[in-house]
C-alpha cells in the first residue's frame, strides 16, 4: 500500500514547486495527511483560502488524474465536491490533462480514462464536446471508444456524430450508439439508430436493437431476446448488457411510476416477473 508521502510526491510532481512551499507552510510534507481526506475537508469547509489554493495550483486536478493515489470512488466524490466550487472545473481538469504536454504521445493512457470517466457526469457537457473530439483521433480503440460513448450522448452535430459513426471499429460505433441512448431526446436521430440496428456488427445492432425495443417496437423486443438466449456467449452477453443497461431501467422507471400512480389509488400494483426478476447469470460490458 502507498503512503502518505508518496501520495503527495505523486502528486506534487505535476505542480510548480510554489506548491510544495506553500504546502510546507501548512503541515509537514515528511509526514503528511491522508490526501484524499485532507483534500475533502478542505474543500469542503474552508475559511481560510486553503480551497482555492489547492484548486488554483492544481493539486486536486493532478490528485484526481492519478489513478494510484485515489480510488475511482475516491475521484468521482473528489470531483463532485470540485465541481460544487467551480461549476467550470470539468473544462478545467481536461485543459490540465493537455497542458504542457504533446499529444498524445506524452499523455499516459490511465490519466486520459481517469479523466473522461471523471467528466462523464458533467452538468453541462455541450462545453466540452469539442474538446473530447480530440480524444477519437486517439491511436488507443479505447480512447476513441470512450470519448465516442460520451459524444452521443452530448453531442449536438449530427455529421459529426455521423462520422462518428462511419468509424471502421465496431467497439467505437457500439459505445457510440450506447451513448446514444443515455440522451432524453432520440427523436431527431433514430434514423441512424434504425440503420444501427441493421449494422453487421452484433455488438453495435444489438446497443440499437435494444433503444428500439425500449421504444416499444415488438420485432426489436423478439429479436433482443433471442439474443440474450444465444447458445453463442459473444452474442448473448453484448444483449444481456444492452438489456441490463439500457432497457431494464427504463422499465423499472415505468413500473414504478405505475406503483405510485396504484398506490395513489389504494390499489396494490401487480410485480411485472420479467422486470422483477434478475438474470441470474453474470454479464460484461462491451468496453471490457
Amino acid at each position: 500500500m502507498r503512503s502518505n508521502a508518496e501520495n503527495w510526491t505523486s502528486v506534487l510532481a505535476g505542480c510548480a514547486t510554489s506548491a510544495s512551499r506553500q504546502l510546507e507552510t501548512w503541515f509537514s510534507l515528511s509526514e503528511p495527511p491522508d490526501l484524499f481526506e485532507h483534500l475533502m475537508t478542505t474543500l469542503q469547509g474552508d475559511t481560510e483560502g486553503q480551497a482555492e489554493f489547492l484548486m488554483e495550483s492544481h493539486i486536486v486536478s493532478r490528485a484526481l488524474l492519478a489513478p494510484e493515489v485515489l480510488t475511482d470512488t475516491q475521484a468521482r466524490e473528489l470531483m463532485s465536491i470540485a465541481m460544487a466550487r467551480d461549476s467550470l472545473f470539468d473544462m478545467k481538469l481536461l485543459q490540465r490533462l493537455l497542458a504542457q504536454r504533446a499529444w498524445p504521445l506524452e499523455v499516459p493512457y490511465t490519466e486520459i480514462q481517469r479523466c473522461l470517466f471523471l467528466v462523464e457526469d458533467a452538468p453541462e457537457p455541450n462545453r466540452i464536446t469539442v474538446t473530447l473530439l480530440k480524444f477519437t483521433r486517439h491511436p488507443d480503440i479505447r480512447v476513441q471508444s470512450k470519448a465516442a460513448k460520451l459524444l452521443g450522448r452530448h453531442l449536438s452535430s449530427m455529421d459529426k456524430i455521423e462520422e462518428l459513426y462511419s468509424s471502421p471499429n465496431e467497439r467505437v460505433r457500439a459505445n457510440l450508439i450506447e451513448g446514444i441512448a443515455r440522451r432524453k431526446d432520440l427523436e431527431h436521430i433514430m434514423p441512424l439508430v434504425e440503420r444501427a440496428a441493421q449494422d453487421p456488427s452484433n455488438r453495435v445492432s444489438t446497443m440499437a436493437l435494444a433503444i428500439l425495443a425500449r421504444r416499444g417496437h415488438k420485432m426489436s423486443q423478439t429479436l433482443l431476446a433471442m439474443r440474450r438466449r444465444s447458445k453463442v456467449e459473444s452474442i448473448s452477453w453484448a444483449a444481456n448488457f444492452a438489456h441490463e443497461v439500457l432497457v431494464r431501467p427504463f422499465q423499472a422507471g415505468d413500473l414504478g411510476n405505475l406503483a405510485a400512480a396504484l398506490n395513489g389509488m389504494g390499489m396494490e400494483p401487480t410485480v411485472v416477473p420479467a422486470v422483477a426478476e434478475v438474470d441470474g447469470e453474470a454479464e460484461a460490458h462491451p468496453d471490457k
